[in-house]
């Protein structure tokens, strides 16, 4: 039986700083572990002192990047996930595009330090290549959990009760870090765009961060309804209360909440950036946008098209079936059985 310790130090930096949203690292991380311990392997978490054969490193935090280097002298077999591109440092974090050198610096020291990169689609590996990590890397999607991001129509309504949404009312949900590089500005002015449907609410779910930009620092509310952080035993009833999901980041390196509505039988809006070039299909799994005109106008076809939002739930549904996190999960444990053994990365 292979073992493995997954890393991601969430829990120590959470008593530094008091964050709300442990993004999609914290809620991905554990539920991967609990598929693996399904097919057999040994989970450590957070662990790193056990006695394992795998160290798999989440996050390039400073004592992290400690244990990466005491494996790589080691030279036992380490597993570093590309889930934080240097570039998405920037729109975000306060002075992010300051510290972009260092972080990207920092960063490619850190990956190199791996025996394989995982990166989540292909554009990561692209992206850490061009920075120059040397890899090798190998492509292993997040993973959905289908079981645990069900649609629940009852927690749909109790959350629109709640917010003051009829049954009626055409809701337009995005999820994530109320930051720009999230794209609130162009959530903000679709709902503009939209001004006289009455019927149609914007709700954006998520709050900024201590050391984060806001995005509502520059830009107005408008027609747009923000909760702020809702946590995330509750996040079912928010994607259940949804007619259209719209995810118009600007930078990401997989987009777990994207996946997380799919799911839970949301069509999808979302902007058309390299991320999701190879992987995720205009027209067959969602529609894609690349102006705040087109987002507009986009929302407004599914809001009006009854054919075409089928079409589209039936597509994001199908892009949840491809990201299944039993299929990450294997994926891994394979990963894992051959880096223990001392064998290539395939």
């Amino acid at each position: 039986m292979v073992s493995v310790c997954m890393l991601t130090e969430l829990e120590k930096y959470r008593a530094i700083i008091p964050f709300k949203n442990p993004g999609g690292m914290g809620t991905n991380a554990p539920m991967v572990a609990r598929e693996l311990e399904k097919l057999g392997v040994k989970v450590f978490m957070n662990e790193p002192k056990a006695e394992y054969d795998v160290l798999h490193i989440h996050s390039p935090l400073p004592e992290s990047f400690l244990w990466a280097l005491r494996r790589r002298k080691s030279g036992r077999p380490l597993v570093v996930h590309g889930r934080h591109l240097p570039e998405l440092i920037k729109g975000g974090f306060i002075g992010g595009s300051l510290a972009y050198p260092f972080v990207r610096g920092y960063s490619v020291k850190f990956y190199n330090l791996g025996t394989v990169v995982v990166g989540a689609t292909p554009y990561v590996a692209k992206s850490l290549a061009k920075d120059g990590v040397r890899g090798p890397f190998k492509i292993i999607p997040n993973g959905i959990n289908r079981e645990v991001f069900v649609r629940n129509e009852a927690l749909g309504a109790k959350f629109r009760e709640r917010w003051g949404v009829s049954p009626t009312d055409k809701l337009v949900l995005s999820v994530g870090l109320r930051i720009p590089r999230k794209g609130v500005d162009t959530f903000v002015k679709m709902s503009a765009s939209l001004k006289d449907r009455e019927d149609v609410k914007f709700v954006w779910v998520g709050a900024s961060e201590p050391l984060l930009k806001d995005a509502l620092d520059k830009t107005a509310r408008g027609q747009v309804l923000f909760p702020g952080h809702v946590p995330f035993e509750e996040i079912i009833g928010v994607y259940s209360a949804a007619d259209v999901f719209v995810f118009p980041t600007r930078a990401e390196s997989y987009g777990n909440v994207m996946l997380e509505a799919a799911s839970c039988g949301c069509p999808l809006l979302i902007r058309d950036i390299p991320v999701y070039e190879d992987w995720v299909v205009d027209g067959r799994h969602c529609l894609k946008a690349k102006s705040d005109e087109e987002f507009s106008a986009r929302l407004s076809e599914l809001l009006t098209d009854s054919k075409l939002r089928t079409k589209m739930v039936d597509g994001s549904k199908q892009l949840a079936a491809e990201h299944d996190i039993r299929r990450t999960a294997q994926m891994l444990k394979e990963l894992y059985e051959s880096l223990a053994v001392g064998g290539a990365v395939a």
